[in-house]
């Protein structure tokens, strides 16, 4: 049971692509958006979803060490596992809803066809695609 707990606490929680995510919407939007400060301030909301993804990367970790502690604990070591998994998952639902108001935050900052065309998935497949030239 724990070692599938501990598992899902590596795993789990938001997607384990977003950084490639961020990154490849933070290209997109170099080519799609026109320059100026309106592609600026996107590339400064995905800078947060980046930096917050990092942040929350760190805790994976720094929990996954803390967990390990409190299976070892000889003596009361449900009540530390479960301090250390509630805290955890506090963190999992501060994470989920910092990212969905930054990506609704970057939502309005582009037109609703600069959006589709970054997040609809042809445009990575135009842009991969050498016959679409």
């Amino acid at each position: 049971m724990l070692v599938a707990l501990f598992t899902v606490l590596l795993l789990g929680g938001t997607s384990s692509f977003l950084l490639d995510y961020v990154a490849d919407a933070r290209d997109y939007v170099k080519i799609v958006v026109p320059k100026g400060e309106r592609q600026k301030v996107a590339f400064d909301t995905l800078k947060a979803m980046k930096k917050s993804e990092s942040a929350y990367r760190k805790h994976l970790r720094k929990a996954g060490k803390e967990l390990f502690k409190a299976i070892d604990l000889p003596d009361d070591v449900e009540s530390e596992f479960d301090a250390v998994w509630s805290a955890h998952l506090a963190e999992v639902q501060r994470q989920n809803h910092e990212m969905l108001d930054l990506r609704f935050e970057l939502r309005e900052q582009l037109t609703r066809e600069e959006w589709g065309e970054i997040f609809s998935g042809e445009f990575a497949e135009q842009q991969s695609d050498p016959s679409q030239d």
